[in-house]
């Protein structure tokens, strides 16, 4: 090899390892903003610790009757409503504007999110083969039902906690079957109790 051709090559080795270098930098500056950035959308506003220590079902509630019927009127969004701004006197930030309504929609979504991590999907399938044979109606009565916050709160129950037996799931299912009663044709079309988690779920406007 000529002093030329060594001069050559080696201005080419150098050349070639200040690309590598450059290529390296630039995967690692990608990297750290990728982690930054999955670091940042991670972070919670610090109320929130006390929100989600609380043990009752109120923020999820409310987070149902929204995806329900909108019901940012419900009692149980008012009750969230107020224990946000309880845990933001506490953690002394600046006050929830109540008049910013998907502001609040996405501080409850959020919260519900972050309070059932790790919740495994309890929702079951319609038990009963009258149900699944008449999917439809049953269906469709029941989406009429959600303007009862009581339905709503049951089906709150049964996502959050997976008990479809409590007093506000009692009247859900006496509320459905009368409904179903009175709308339906001879022969009668009567729900289980183990068919409302699937049906409710499926009579949600929005999911």
């Amino acid at each position: 090899m000529t002093e030329a051709e060594l001069h050559d090559w080696r201005a080419f080795e150098m050349r070639r390892v200040d690309m590598k270098f450059r290529l390296s930098a630039m995967v690692l500056s990608a990297l750290v903003a990728t982690s930054a950035t999955g670091a940042e959308d991670q972070t919670q506003p610090s109320y929130f610790a006390a929100l989600l220590a609380r043990p009752g079902l109120e923020i999820e509630a409310c987070y149902t009757t929204i995806l329900a019927r909108e019901g940012l009127d419900s009692p149980a969004c008012a009750s969230a409503l107020g224990q946000i701004w309880i845990a933001q006197k506490a953690a002394k930030v600046n006050f929830f504007d109540f008049r910013d309504k998907d502001g609040f929609k996405k501080v409850v979504a959020k919260l519900t999110s972050a309070r059932n991590q790790g919740r495994e999907d309890r929702q079951s399938q319609p038990f009963s083969q009258q149900v699944r044979d008449n999917m439809r109606i049953v269906v469709s009565v029941a989406r009429t039902q959600f303007k009862d916050d009581r339905v709503s709160q049951c089906l709150t129950e049964i996502r959050y906690r997976g008990d479809a037996s409590s007093p506000y799931c009692d009247y859900t299912l006496a509320l459905l079957n009368l409904a179903l009663f009175t709308s339906t044709e001879i022969p009668r079309i009567k729900m289980r109790r183990e068919d409302m988690a699937a049906v409710l779920e499926q009579a949600l406007p929005t999911k």
